[in-house]
């Protein structure tokens, strides 16, 4: 029985450690833009799946870094502008930049 149990365990932590594994971090980066071109500064960056979120800098430019899922839905936020909602697919321990513009109201 007490074998049975740490066979058991040794298989369950394996099993955790190969999931786990394949989920390798990378980094979500990039620009948001208005209609113009120019970059917006303050716009709210939030990735909707873990929640996470960011505003701008003055150049426009955001970063995520540790993200985890291959699939990322993206919406960014700013006054006077329509939200943009986008779907983004990430590579393993590749960083990912991406350009994002928003439309005025």
């Amino acid at each position: 029985m007490k074998k049975a149990i740490l066979s058991f365990i040794f298989s369950l932590t394996t099993l955790v450690v190969l999931a786990g594994g394949n989920l390798k971090a990378t980094t979500v980066q990039g620009k948001v833009i208005d209609d113009e071109g120019n970059p917006v500064t303050g716009a709210k960056v939030v990735l909707v799946d873990s929640e996470q979120e960011v505003y701008t800098d003055f150049d426009g430019l955001f970063s995520f870094e540790n993200v985890t899922t291959t699939t990322q839905k993206i919406k960014v936020s700013y006054v006077s502008h329509e939200d943009l909602i986008t779907q983004v697919e990430l590579q393993n321990s590749k960083q990912t930049e991406l350009k994002l513009e928003i439309q005025s109201k």
